[in-house]
């Protein structure tokens, strides 16, 4: 695959081109890389390829570049906000929702009767806009979160979709795979409780026992568990590794991982489910994934903290989740999706 160095202008320039032309394209940041990456889609089939799948499995984005294209991010100018930040000068937007605080309740009550021990509950609010600064949002985002994968893709039936993920669903090279629990969310002063904990301990069980079904196959390891932290949200992550003694069929492996109980809940089908059947509308790719796929390795991250744009509408749909046990504070959960939302919020630059 040729790989070329770029200015920050050829890259604007590319990017308008690729968008007059209805062309899929995306802009990306990996965790702590000092390079932003541009694909655009060519109608050749290529050995790479940025790889976008929705939540429910029914949708695929692939985007398979002939050429690609880097900027170094410190050539990126940043632009310094005079603005109050927009959630604080909008905080209306972020309405109160009794019915998501009522699928709250519902699901603690159907964990209590034993349906299910978690279910990750999601909600969407939209907003107007007049003129949004894809550019100077894009460059906040990476110096902001300099730890998250920083995304902005075009697709032409779904529009643009911005995100900055701290979770990655799975990486892999050759034999070697890593897979990361990340669940378990703070904000503030407050102290990691017994909710945090086991919430976390239900995505490393999951994990585990996929991976003990290919016990014969290789060996894995475990790293102890950290705290990570995204603007003012910390989260617990566990690394969890496996060394296969010959090389896997990897998009096996994906398509019994995902949903993780981080983003879905446990059991799977169970709280899958009550999902489907409760949330009142489509996350659409949303707490699906996203990333680089190649003959060799897969790197791909759920798609979370995330945004859709909608230019002919002037609209932009935020969402946001959390996951809900038994030990869950119905006002906490809530306040945690007032959060995250305000993770991205606060990025957003309109002009």
């Amino acid at each position: 695959m040729l790989i070329e160095k770029i200015s920050p202008y050829s890259l604007y320039k590319k990017i308008i081109k690729n968008y007059s032309k209805h062309n899929n394209f995306v802009i990306f940041k990996k965790p702590y890389d000092k390079k932003v990456f541009f694909y655009s889609h060519h109608h050749s089939v290529g050995e790479e390829l940025f790889l976008i799948k929705n939540f429910n499995h029914d949708y695929t984005v692939k985007i398979y570049p002939k050429k690609i294209y880097y900027v170094y991010i410190q050539e990126f100018q940043r632009k310094k906000n005079k603005y109050p930040i927009f959630y604080e000068k909008n905080s209306s937007f972020l309405t109160y929702s009794f019915e998501y605080k009522n699928l709250i309740k519902k699901a603690i009550e159907n964990i209590k009767k034993g349906f299910f021990k978690k279910a990750v509950l999601s909600r969407s609010i939209k907003i107007p806009f007049r003129n949004f600064d894809f550019k100077n949002t894009f460059i906040k985002l990476i110096y902001s979160y300099p730890n998250a994968f920083i995304n902005l893709w075009y697709d032409l039936h779904h529009g643009f979709w911005i995100g900055c993920t701290p979770e990655l669903l799975m990486k892999c090279h050759n034999k070697k795979l890593k897979i990361s629990a990340l669940a378990g969310t703070i904000w503030g002063s407050n102290n990691w409780k017994k909710k945090e904990i086991k919430e976390h301990k239900i995505v490393i069980k999951y994990i585990l026992d996929l991976l003990k079904s290919y016990k014969d196959k290789g060996t894995f390891f475990i790293k102890k568990t950290k705290i990570i932290k995204i603007g003012h949200l910390k989260h617990l992550e566990t690394s969890i590794f496996f060394s296969f003694y010959e090389g896997p069929d990897y998009y096996e492996i994906l398509n019994r991982l995902h949903p993780t109980p981080s983003i879905c809940g446990f059991p799977k089908k169970e709280s899958l489910d009550f999902i489907h059947k409760n949330e009142g509308y489509q996350r659409n790719f949303y707490t699906g994934y996203i990333g680089i796929v190649n003959k060799k390795k897969m790197e791909l991250y759920l798609n979370l903290r995330c945004l859709r744009i909608k230019e002919d509408k002037k609209e932009i749909t935020l969402y946001a989740g959390s996951g809900i046990t038994i030990d869950s504070n119905i006002d906490q959960e809530y306040i945690e999706t007032e959060n995250k939302m305000k993770n991205i919020l606060s990025q957003l630059i309109f002009k």
